[in-house]
């Protein structure tokens, strides 16, 4: 093995640590909150673009959940007010999501509650490792994005 595929080898093992430390410290701040990381991975998507509608099987693609865990979440926050859900005026079927101005209040709301904890995260870095950290983690996200398994 090269030099290269150690690196890269090394790389997804600190990316798996990463991750796992991340979801772990997440589900500790989020005990604290009227959502689930779930339900603000959800409504963080849909505030990316708050005129958007999408359908359930979008956001199942997009999520890369199952479509139970889909609904699940979707009901939960059309029960908050986070969420509207509109009917196809063509297939009674299709229902069409998009995000409340009261959802978009509670993710900024969670957000400013996980600002301290974020800005702690980052603390001992200059700002010029945080953005390489930034355009290297945005490259990683879109390969990732674009080559869905």
């Amino acid at each position: 093995m090269n030099s290269r595929q150690q690196s890269e080898q090394r790389l997804m093992v600190v990316t798996g640590i990463i991750q796992q430390l991340m979801y772990t410290r997440t589900q500790k701040l989020f005990k604290n909150f009227t959502i689930s990381t779930s339900e603000f991975s959800l409504l963080s998507h849909l505030s990316h673009n708050p005129e958007r509608s999408w359908i359930i099987s979008e956001l199942v693609e997009v999520m890369e959940m199952n479509q139970p865990g889909i609904t699940k979440l979707v009901a939960s926050l059309c029960n908050k007010s986070a969420i509207n859900i509109d009917v196809d005026e063509f297939d009674k079927r299709k229902r069409h999501l998009t995000i409340t101005p009261q959802g978009l209040q509670l993710c900024n709301e969670v957000m400013q509650k996980l600002q301290p904890d974020i800005s702690l995260c980052f603390s001992d870095w200059h700002d010029n490792e945080l953005q390489k950290m930034l355009v290297n983690s945005e490259k990683l996200m879109k390969w990732l994005d674009k080559n869905r398994l």
